[in-house]
């Protein structure tokens, strides 16, 4: 098998066919779907109250696939900047629906971390602000669910 090729490797290919549109949007939705699935995996084992261990591996993976969205929200704007994603109005507009949605919870997910990360005193209102942060990301998030399930409606191949 041979071996992998980094995406910087591809970009600097010449030979290299740029995806499409359509593609970039199915490959946003697979990725939310993802996306939404390991988060809703965690919260699950969270409430189980599984080992540190698990728990550990299990926000691991929440973070690879988030930095997956990031990535994938990026090669979106990129490919879609100058070309249309299709010419159907309903299908385009789930679409840039569906790619507001994960900006949007990019932003909220990362207002959070930092807001967590920038705790230093523990008081009520730091900790009502951080739990108003981490509601507002779980609501980003359900709004990409919905995006996204929207835009699966109207391009059912576009799941795996």
């Amino acid at each position: 098998m041979a071996p992998s090729r980094s995406a910087a490797a591809l970009a600097d290919d010449p030979s290299a066919v740029a995806p499409s549109p359509l593609s970039c949007c199915d490959a946003l939705a697979r990725t939310a779907v993802e996306t939404w699935r390991q988060h809703e995996r965690l919260a699950r084992l969270m409430q189980l109250g599984v080992e540190q261990q698990e728990l550990e591996a299990a926000h691991a993976m929440v973070d690879t696939i988030d930095l997956a969205l990031a990535e994938t929200v990026k090669i979106f704007e990129r490919v879609c900047a100058t070309i249309p994603v299709t010419d159907q109005a309903d299908l385009r507009q789930a679409a840039n629906a569906m790619w507001l949605s994960a900006r949007e919870y990019l932003r909220r997910h990362s207002i959070a971390e930092r807001a967590s990360r920038q705790i230093a005193q523990r008081d009520a209102d730091t900790l009502g602000d951080l739990q108003m942060e981490y509601e507002l990301e779980a609501s980003a998030l359900l709004g990409l669910k919905q995006a996204t399930a929207t835009y699966q409606k109207l391009r059912p191949e576009a799941r795996c």
